[in-house]
């Protein structure tokens, strides 16, 4: 309170000022540094951040992934629902997160380097208007997710009301019709925890650590917490894998081996996004070692672990009460059916609280800090980080999630294919700066399109990172429409069920590729390796008379962001 009374005093003032005068509100409504409005390439969100706000340890980044491999009760659901053993499914986990961990140390270089965010390391390597398509396709997914997160953590909230209030909560007076979607709890569950978030839209990730930490203190023991009651239910014993397998028979041979293969891509659907979206955290990184080994080390050991635990939670009750629940909101609601007692409404509603936490953090760090990201580079005279995600929490709400979730398998096939669009992106982002460039970035030519700018490539766009987006992307493109029913080779089909790795690996081979056979003219190959991070790193005004540089030799007048 005594935090949030000041800044809402601070707020109060730039109010009453901006209806004080005609540039008062200019200045209000648009961003620092564009109170004269017009295209900018900048504002306090797009440039460096400064050092006060590049505060994340190594140790954060730790506590980060902790608590969030550890919500990962369902994540062996699909896989084991396939037809694969737990010990199969234990293996898959671990070598997609492994994976998914490498990818996010090596995307998280250059922002922990350059302290720049997502849209920043795009103009480098798509240029200055070519990194519009990567920034609209990720920011597309993030708001719809984050709706559809919401209403998961609404479910939440309304299992923590059913174990306070009791039966009434199942007995209110009126009810929706069929039509609707969802039932009123559930509604209600719904507002509750859109209304809690929208303070935290105001939060930048510099100031959010604590929660990521309280995070990852409470999670692991409700998990612990489920696994146990879950053992006792069945007195130790778990249900056979033909029980919890949707397939009829287990697969043998080729298939199996296939089926291996596919379960590790639609695994790294759980942190494709992250990949790309890690910069925008790793960017408030205290120094670049801060973000390597705890991304390889961190990923795959929580996130292989509460994977496990999920397996046996849900093996164990289907043994004693022969049902199969992966679903944490249904398992805690068929908890409360089997025993209606004070201490089991109690640890329910612990249970549904580290749940609801788990979608909160999630929410916060993997779509609504990504969309207000991409926000302030599609609009950076207008929108900030706060701003972004303040629309995107209320365009959550108009989305109606619910109505997404009855729509369909289209549209759920479409979020989890979703992968086959951000795994070129990234894979060319890493390709760029560990090879091309070798660490080397000039970031104030980042903030300028005049004529002959470094990363205005051919007319703001790099023809080589387009060309091997599109190749990474259109391989397993026409299996991704085989999602929605339509009739495709089966060649197709299964490139789409690795879609992530083909469109990865061929986007940023093909970029390497093309980079050898005609090299980039903005690559100063003299350079030594991260040299130009080191200069960063040494003296902060060396980017900005850089840039004062550079357009002096150019002969135009350009606003220019000073990186300081």
């Amino acid at each position: 309170m005594a935090t949030c009374l000041p800044a809402l005093r601070a707020w109060s003032a730039r109010l009453r000022a901006a209806c004080s005068s005609r540039d008062e509100l200019l200045r209000y409504v648009h961003t620092e540094g564009n109170s004269q409005g017009g295209h900018s390439w900048s504002n306090e969100d797009l440039k460096p951040s400064p050092p006060h706000m590049t505060n994340w340890q190594w140790y954060n980044f730790c506590l980060f992934w902790f608590g969030m491999g550890f919500g990962n009760w369902s994540l062996g659901s699909t896989i084991v629902g396939a037809g694969l053993t737990w010990w199969q499914a234990t293996i898959v986990v671990w070598i997609a997160a492994f994976v998914a961990g490498l990818c996010m140390a090596l995307n998280s270089r250059a922002a922990a380097n350059y302290h720049i965010g997502y849209p920043v390391i795009l103009r480098t390597c798509f240029g200055m208007y070519g990194h519009y398509w990567p920034v609209c396709a990720r920011g597309a997914c993030a708001m719809l997710w984050v709706s559809i997160l919401n209403f998961q953590g609404g479910a939440f909230v309304s299992t923590m009301l059913r174990c306070v209030i009791g039966k009434r909560w199942d007995n209110l007076g009126s009810q929706f019709p069929p039509s609707v979607g969802t039932s009123l709890q559930r509604f209600i569950g719904f507002l509750i925890f859109w209304a809690i978030e929208l303070p935290f839209c105001s939060l930048r990730p510099n100031r959010l650590r604590w929660l990521y930490t309280f995070k990852a203190w409470t999670l692991p023991p409700s998990v612990f917490g489920l696994l146990i009651y879950c053992l006792v239910q069945s007195h130790g014993q778990l249900a056979s894998d033909d029980a919890l397998a949707n397939a009829s028979a287990r697969p043998r041979g080729a298939a199996l081996a296939w089926l291996v293969v596919s379960s590790i891509n639609s695994t790294m659907g759980n942190w494709s996004t992250f990949i790309a979206n890690m910069p925008d955290f790793s960017r408030y990184a205290t120094n670049p070692s801060a973000v390597m080994w705890t991304h390889i080390v961190f990923v795959p050991f929580p996130a292989a672990l509460g994977g496990m635990i999920g397996i046996f939670g849900t093996s164990c009750l289907q043994r004693a009460w022969g049902v199969t629940l992966w679903n944490q909101w249904d398992l805690l609601d068929a908890i409360l059916e089997h025993s209606w007692t004070p201490p089991a409404r109690f640890g329910v509603f612990l249970l549904a609280f580290c749940a609801a936490l788990f979608n909160f953090g999630s929410i916060l760090g993997a779509n609504l800090l990504p969309f207000a990201s991409d926000a302030t580079a599609l609009f950076p005279a207008y929108v900030n980080l706060t701003r972004g995600m303040w629309f995107c929490c209320a365009v959550s709400l108009a989305l109606m999630p619910w109505k997404l979730l009855a729509s369909a398998d289209g549209f759920l096939a479409f979020l989890q294919g979703y992968g086959i669009f951000m795994g070129p992106t990234a894979a060319i982002m890493v390709a760029d700066y560990w090879i091309v460039r070798r660490g080397n970035i000039h970031v104030a030519d980042a903030y300028t399109s005049a004529p002959g700018a470094r990363y205005m490539y051919f007319h703001g766009f790099n023809v080589h990172a387009l060309t091997a987006y599109f190749c990474g992307m259109m391989i397993p493109f026409v299996g991704f429409v085989g999602r929605f029913g339509i009739t495709v080779p089966k060649a197709a089909t299964r490139c789409d069920e690795i879609g992530w790795y083909v469109s990865a690996v061929v986007a940023g081979s093909v970029y390497i590729a093309l980079c050898c056979f005609r090299p980039l003219n903005n690559v100063d190959k003299s350079l030594g390796w991260e040299e130009l991070a080191r200069e960063f790193a040494e003296s902060p005004m060396g980017a900005a008379k850089e840039g004062v540089e550079m357009l002096n030799k150019g002969g135009a007048e350009v606003r220019y962001l000073q990186v300081v």
